[in-house]
């Protein structure tokens, strides 16, 4: 690749990532988002925009050096941000140098939207649904729907995608920020993979599970030869963070043909449901209960906190049997050969066995202006910037050459390779990027999906004919579709309703009361907890959902 586009790439990647803490300004200052069209002045030349600093179009962007503030939040996996290579190459490319503020948890995000003490940007930082849309009413938000003009790249997207810029519209139907886009089937299509321990199963002469009787039986063998071979004395046989969407007992659910995404309520064709109550699901329950009763299960399944859990999924060698990861852990062992993907689990019942979706999605504001940015109309093209194939596949994944290469035929191919150098690493989903089906079909090449035992091998081989038919996830909606005190309503019915429930099923696969004995009893204390209120909640906001954009 020649120096002129690697420079250009790099350039992109910056861009990108700063485009995803924007948070602009409002139309109360100054009317800062409808910016008009660079025009010529009497000599011909263009006129510059953001006070006579943004170039129209071309490079730079700002025609005088210029700083941005922007804010992005801690993550513990991601290493030093300040320290990553594309700021850099972003000020190079665009003439905006990026004074990086990093936030070191959602507490102080959310302090510093009740003090109104913003930065110029905001990639992701997670803010309480509540805040942005008290930031948007209070126009501290900078809509970006005047701006498209300067940023082809997503207005283009959101008119190939209505759907998908539905999900980036708050009440107003109005835009408030550029989102991250990582449209990969392998990625979203899919929650954890399910996994059991070969080696263990090859020491021991055992064929992978494909039942739940199996399943009870391998598990079985882990704890009786615990301490023979690579058994640790201290197994775990089957780990699950109790109650967690990440590493939960919710595939377990699947295997006996009851959908939950992660909590207890689904949405088919448009309507809200309620899995909790749905009689079904207490034979999972039994299921679970009977593995605990075996100490198949163990009771820090139902304290374990995340850091407790990434460490019992991590642990060189491993104490775990069998667990569900999003990731390959693999690469986490010394041969690569500890782990293989498992299929959802053949129940007595005969049902469909099913696997757990994410939801076809995108980050709608990780790129986000807000109303003290002095220069919406740079920030709108630095967005832009970063939407473009080179730039945003950096962004994403990180460093041309680390993360990956462009072939001879100008595909981008990924490298699968570990990238330890804080300089060399890309964002992720703390950064904003453009890369949709079309791209991840027809442009990017990751050769895992011909790898046996990668999350893309075992989605094609496994895991894509498990997945019911249909999207079954609650889809994302902004806040303020209900009124405040229906909003707080929803709010404090959420907290008690999944509070008993999850407490609630503890107790039954704790052996601490009976799924049978209890249910009608625990059917009705749902009721007057208030569940059909909650359920026409959530339906009255689906549906004003529904109607946004039309």
């Amino acid at each position: 690749m020649s120096g002129k586009l690697i420079r250009l790439v790099t350039g992109m990647v910056c861009t990108a990532m700063l485009g995803g803490m924007l948070i602009g300004c409002s139309d109360s200052a100054g009317n800062a988002g409808e910016s008009a069209p660079a025009s010529k002045g009497s000599g011909g030349e263009t006129q510059l925009l953001d006070g006579g600093v943004t170039n129209a179009t071309g490079y730079p962007i700002a025609a005088t050096p210029i700083t941005l503030n922007v804010g992005i939040l801690y993550g513990a996996h991601m290493g030093d941000f300040t320290k990553y290579e594309i700021w850099k190459k972003i000020e190079e490319k665009t003439n905006i140098k990026i004074n990086l503020k990093v936030y070191s948890d959602v507490e102080k995000v959310n302090l510093m939207f009740s003090s109104r003490d913003y930065p110029d940007i905001m990639l992701r930082m997670d803010p309480s649904p509540q805040a942005i849309s008290d930031a948007v009413d209070a126009k501290d938000i900078v809509g970006v729907d005047n701006l498209l003009q300067y940023a082809p790249n997503w207005s283009k997207f959101f008119e190939s995608n209505p759907d998908l810029k539905r999900q980036a519209l708050m009440p107003d139907g109005k835009l408030y920020g550029f989102p991250y886009v990582a449209i990969d089937e392998y990625s979203y299509n899919l929650r954890d993979q399910w996994l059991i321990n070969r080696k263990w199963l090859d020491e021991l002469g055992l064929k992978i599970p494909t039942t739940t009787e199996e399943f009870k039986s391998v598990l079985m063998a882990f704890k009786e030869n615990a301490g023979k071979g690579s058994i640790p004395k201290n197994v775990t046989p089957y780990y699950i963070q109790y109650g967690n969407n990440i590493g939960g007992q919710f595939d377990l659910y699947g295997s006996f043909g009851v959908y939950t995404p992660g909590s207890y309520f689904i949405v088919e064709d448009g309507k809200f449901k309620s899995q909790a109550t749905n009689p079904d699901l207490k034979e999972p329950i039994r299921y679970l209960a009977d593995l605990y009763k075996n100490g198949l299960i163990v009771p820090e399944a139902f304290t374990d906190d995340w850091g407790k859990y990434t460490a019992a999924i991590s642990s060189s060698p491993p104490i775990v049997g069998s667990m569900t990861s999003y990731n390959d852990q693999n690469e986490n062992y010394m041969d690569g050969k500890w782990w293989y993907p498992m299929a959802p689990l053949q129940s007595p019942n005969g049902k469909q066995p099913l696997i757990r979706r994410q939801t076809r999605s995108i980050w709608p504001r990780n790129f986000v202006i807000f109303k003290n940015n002095k220069y919406p109309v740079a920030s709108a093209r630095l967005a832009d910037m970063l939407a473009e194939p080179e730039w945003s596949m950096t962004m994403n994944y990180g460093k041309e050459g680390a993360a990956w290469t462009q072939t001879a035929d100008g595909k981008y191919q990924l490298t699968n390779q570990k990238i330890d150098a804080e300089a060399d690493k890309g964002l992720g989903n703390y950064g904003i990027a453009l890369l949709d089906e079309n791209m991840f079909k027809n442009n990017i090449v990751n050769e895992n999906v011909n790898k046996e035992g990668t999350r893309e091998w075992a989605y094609d081989h496994i895991y894509k004919k498990a997945l019911p038919a249909k999207s079954l996830n609650y889809p994302p909606v902004p806040a303020g579709l209900l009124n405040d005190m229906e909003k707080q309503r929803l709010l404090d019915l959420d907290k008690a309703i999944n509070d008993y429930i999850k407490t609630t099923v503890a107790g039954w696969i704790a052996g601490k009361n009976n799924v049978d004995d209890d249910w009608d009893a625990y059917v009705k204390k749902l009721d007057s907890l208030g569940l059909d209120e909650y359920m026409q909640l959530n339906q009255k906001q689906l549906d004003a959902a529904s109607q946004l954009g039309k």
